[in-house]
């Protein structure tokens, strides 16, 4: 009993701490919201006690100032976006629900690796795998699909790969896709983002320079306008890196040797 008494306190004082140490990081942070708003909105005081203190507010406007509703609330939002960008995960998991912009857009009912790969097997060849992937990435582009650059798997999901063409073992150790990707990475027509933990592509800056080719917006026939897309090359080569560029050697004459 004794034991179990201590233990209980112990973890009393151990709450009391971290309510402490979370009471003291909202205060400041409230604080610094108070002052963004102050100055994203122009105002010339605000008063101590605010809103975020749960009590009134109050600002002192000077005569030749005009604050409209709008610049407050751009403030406002300036604010809180800001406010949130720092801080501990304790801190951000305190201060309230997440902002839209930040969420990840989820994926339809159904849309599972393990659900998908035991629907009848697809068979695309690498051409269709390369015109279905810069389709959907031509509609993400300003991440409109997907606040985030799409991942390899949900890429393989969204371009319709059920079945046989969508179990993998390992990272990118695909038949078609792998290869599809790195004709479409060396051509400068996809780019990957990042790699680890799972790599994440958008479309090359050299594809989009003087604009896109036109795809189907329609999402009953999403593919209505992929077979207008073309490559230079659609084949892997026999021998080197598939998503390198072959150029001339420097030195013909030493190459030859």
């Amino acid at each position: 009993q004794a034991i179990l008494a201590q233990a209980v306190r112990v973890r009393a004082a151990a709450t009391q701490r971290t309510r402490m140490a979370v009471s003291a990081a909202m205060a400041q942070r409230r604080a610094r919201l108070l002052a963004r708003l102050a100055a994203a909105a122009g105002l010339a005081t605000v008063a101590t006690s605010s809103w975020l203190f749960r009590s009134p507010i109050s600002f002192a406007f000077p005569a030749s100032l005009a604050v409209t509703e709008s610049v407050l609330v751009d403030g406002l939002k300036f604010a809180v976006a800001n406010a949130r960008s720092d801080g501990s995960a304790v801190t951000m998991y305190a201060s309230g629900h997440n902002i839209p912009e930040k969420l990840v857009l989820k994926e339809p009912k159904g849309m599972k690796v393990q659900l998908l790969k035991k629907m009848p097997t697809t068979h695309l060849t690498i051409e269709e795998i390369m015109q279905r992937t810069t389709t959907v990435l031509i509609r993400n582009i300003g991440l409109t699909v997907s606040r985030t650059p799409l991942t390899t798997i949900r890429l393989m999901k969204m371009i319709g790969l059920r079945g046989a063409q969508l179990k993998y073992n390992g990272r990118m150790n695909y038949e078609e896709m792998k290869p599809a990707l790195a004709l479409l990475q060396g051509q400068k027509v996809i780019c990957k983002i990042k790699s680890w933990p799972d790599a994440t592509w958008e479309i090359h800056e050299a594809f989009r320079e003087f604009g896109v080719p036109p795809i189907s917006m329609d999402d009953r026939e999403p593919w209505k306008m992929a077979s207008i897309l073309k490559f230079e090359r659609v084949k892997p080569p026999k021998y080197g890196p598939i998503n390198g560029v072959y150029r001339e050697p420097k030195y013909p004459d030493i190459a030859k040797r």
